[in-house]
């Protein structure tokens, strides 16, 4: 949430790659809640992590036009800007790779949030 904050202080229009840094971010946190909760109920995070972070992704990309679109409708300033197709795309891929860290670091770094069984 800092990162997207701190975007809208002049990031997002100044520096190219700060949109992907914070959707990468952004990812990284859903995806980490969701690996968790999948450890914490016994089943394999791998499917789930992709799954809600694309899916959650493509329906952020679809609110964000919506609102978009419909502020510039009724002349008001959108507090969501939709830059376009390839926009999306990039945003849609950092939010993956988002998604692929959490798999690659989640057991390492997310370990002391899933209940260990006692022996």
């Amino acid at each position: 949430m800092l990162t997207h904050a701190v975007g809208m202080l002049g990031p997002y229009d100044d520096i190219w790659w700060w949109d992907n840094l914070t959707h990468i971010h952004s990812a990284t946190v859903l995806g980490g809640l969701i690996h968790v909760l999948s450890r914490r109920l016994g089943v394999d995070p791998e499917q789930r992590v992709i799954t809600g972070v694309v899916t959650m992704g493509i329906l952020w990309e679809f609110m964000e036009y919506i609102i978009h679109a419909s502020s510039r409708r009724v002349g008001l300033e959108p507090i969501l800007v939709s830059y376009g197709k390839t926009d999306t795309l990039l945003d849609l891929v950092s939010n993956l790779v988002g998604a692929i860290l959490v798999l690659v670091f989640g057991d390492a770094l997310l370990g002391n949030l899933v209940r260990r069984e006692t022996e």
